[in-house]
């Protein structure tokens, strides 16, 4: 018995619409700790940023792809070819629009992160680009920052500054970790990625290093939470590593109905938990 039988869910897990919202959570999350209120264009903005990149992403790699993939990702991106590409060209639209209302400042910040998603996606024709996860994990965590930091009227204190690498880390980690679940697919597909790269038992030993700094790196940073707010968030970075971990020791278990994917993508709305908290303590 499959745990989502419906459809619309792995349309929703193919269109990245989780993913979307789980960064848009994120974001407002870390505005929240670093005392700033996010207006609801820049929401949109980011919202439409985050979508269409992921969603060029995969009609590239579908396109790619010869034959039929075999993810369902690809599969649908692959059969869905044109109509996504006329709607990610008309939410673009959409953005560029809204984008003329945002802050100087944001609009400043976007144009830095767009000079490197062009770089991004040169990037990406050429077969010998292999570094993709590492790359994804800096626009993300640029792109959840850019907002919360240029918007901010006050004083950010060094142990804030520090969220930047733990969401790095955090955010790498769990793309090498889908990686890692997806290797034989993204073999069989000619994908590239840092696994194939590395290969299967030298990535597995990569991943667990970079899963015990990331933990590691957050439990230091608690030693120096000087506040209940910055206590807060550390314990739910550590719980998100926690689930990535589970992930990581128990994938057979994780394997069916691409459950992995549900909890990997899952882990980005617990900073919902943080909004909450926050407003009930008035942080």
């Amino acid at each position: 018995m499959q745990l989502f039988k419906f459809d619309w869910y792995k349309i929703v897990q193919a269109l990245s619409l989780d993913i979307v919202a789980g960064a848009v959570v994120f974001s407002l999350a870390i505005g929240r700790y670093y005392g700033v209120e996010i207006p609801l264009r820049i929401v949109i903005c980011l919202s439409i940023v985050i979508w269409v990149i992921y969603t060029f992403d995969h009609l590239l790699d579908a396109r790619k792809i010869k034959g039929r993939p075999s993810s369902y990702r690809h599969q649908f991106h692959q059969k869905y070819r044109q109509p996504l590409t006329i709607i990610a060209f008309l939410v673009s639209i959409i953005g560029i629009i809204n984008v003329i209302y945002l802050p100087k400042a944001v609009i400043c910040g976007g144009l830095i992160g767009t000079f490197f998603l062009l770089i991004y996606f040169f990037l990406l024709q050429k077969k010998s680009f292999w570094a993709k996860e590492f790359y994804i994990a800096i626009v993300y965590t640029f792109g959840i920052f850019l907002a919360p930091i240029l918007l901010s009227q006050q004083y950010i204190q060094p142990v804030k500054w520090l969220l930047i690498p733990q969401v790095f880390l955090l955010v790498f980690s769990n793309l090498l970790i889908f990686s890692w679940f997806d290797f034989l697919k993204d073999k069989n597909d000619g994908y590239p990625s840092m696994i194939i790269h590395w290969g299967i038992t030298n990535a597995e030993k990569k991943i667990n290093l970079i899963l015990a700094i990331g933990v590691i790196f957050n439990i230091s940073v608690i030693f120096f939470a000087f506040n209940e707010a910055t206590l807060v968030i550390q314990l739910l970075l550590i719980l998100m590593y926690v689930l990535l971990i589970m992930l990581f020791m128990h994938d057979s278990l994780f394997r069916k109905d691409d459950l992995y994917r549900i909890i990997g993508d899952g882990i980005f709305f617990i900073p919902l938990f943080f909004l909450i908290y926050a407003s009930l303590r008035q942080l």
